[in-house]
């Protein structure tokens, strides 16, 4: 098992921090926020790390923070495109937590998905959740119903197979989790590195995500690559961190924007995003100066 040079990576104890990144689909938002106010471990915070959507999703954030309380932050920048890079580096900086955890808003955590995340922290591993693909129907069903699918046990989705794709998700028969030696690591199906659960050491030793990923598509391939180059290895989150991914068209592109990019970060001995977190950070820094200077002068 390769732990890195200082033994870095994933313990248990600490503050964690669901970041949900999101964008104009407030009824999905709806349904991963009500799932995560019902985990079984309540003992985390939320962050909706909003790509520039309209006030309806401020409105959903808003009426869970009746649920949450100080426990969710809404946080949200203009909408300039395709920018879920930059949407999840504001949502790791708007809370100080030893453990993120990243989430797509159109992925469901399972009612037990915090304790299973919580309960793979190893030091020198980052994980990975799998997904049960939804059919269109199942998710139309889902979205207009309030179906509590986070919930459901295994036999329940056994009873709806015909719903969805990927059933082996829920069950514990892959043997590739967060600290078992001797089998190949975790790499999930499509390269699809969300959730993924790291240390917020090592998120911010490979400076973040990078901002340069504008459009769909391989902001996590690349980070995931970086957490790699930087000594950790890939285990999954078990059947209980597996989530429900809804149905919705494919954002895939005929032409993928991002490729140039992410060859450049493989052929590269980079462990840093080019610009990443402390970009971001500067850049914060010198709108608040500017907003500051502004109100000093009127």
């Amino acid at each position: 098992m390769s732990q890195g040079s200082k033994g870095h990576g994933l313990k248990a104890q600490g503050h964690l921090t669901v970041v949900v990144s999101t964008y104009e689909w407030p009824a999905a938002l709806d349904v991963v926020l009500r799932a995560l106010s019902e985990q079984s471990d309540s003992n985390f915070k939320v962050v909706v790390a909003d790509d520039g959507s309209g006030p309806q999703t401020a409105l959903v954030a808003q009426r869970w923070q009746g649920r949450f309380g100080r426990r969710l932050t809404h946080s949200w920048h203009p909408d300039e495109g395709f920018r879920a890079a930059r949407a999840r580096n504001l949502g790791a900086l708007a809370r100080d937590s030893d453990l993120l955890v990243f989430l797509d808003g159109d992925c469901v955590p399972r009612r037990d998905f915090v304790r299973a995340t919580r309960s793979a922290a190893r030091p020198g591993w980052f994980a990975v959740g799998r997904r049960l693909h939804l059919s269109p129907a199942f998710t139309r069903r889902v979205l207009e119903h309030d179906v509590p699918i986070h919930r459901w046990s295994l036999a329940r989705w056994l009873s709806e197979r015909g719903h969805c794709t990927g059933m082996a998700v829920l069950t514990p028969r892959d043997r590739r989790k967060v600290g078992r030696l001797g089998v190949p690591e975790f790499i999930p199906d499509k390269n699809a590195y969300s959730p993924v659960f790291l240390a917020a050491t090592d998120f911010g030793r490979v400076n973040g995500y990078d901002l340069r990923y504008e459009g769909w598509g391989e902001e996590d391939v690349d980070l995931a690559i970086r957490l790699r180059r930087l000594g950790l290895r890939c285990g999954h989150l078990g059947s209980s961190g597996s989530v429900l991914h809804l149905w919705h068209p494919s954002l895939v592109a005929a032409e993928r924007p991002n490729w140039r990019l992410l060859e450049e970060t493989a052929r590269s001995t980079a462990l840093e995003a080019v610009s990443g977190l402390r970009e971001l950070e500067r850049e914060l820094e010198l709108e608040r100066s500017g907003d500051e200077a502004h109100v000093a002068v009127g």
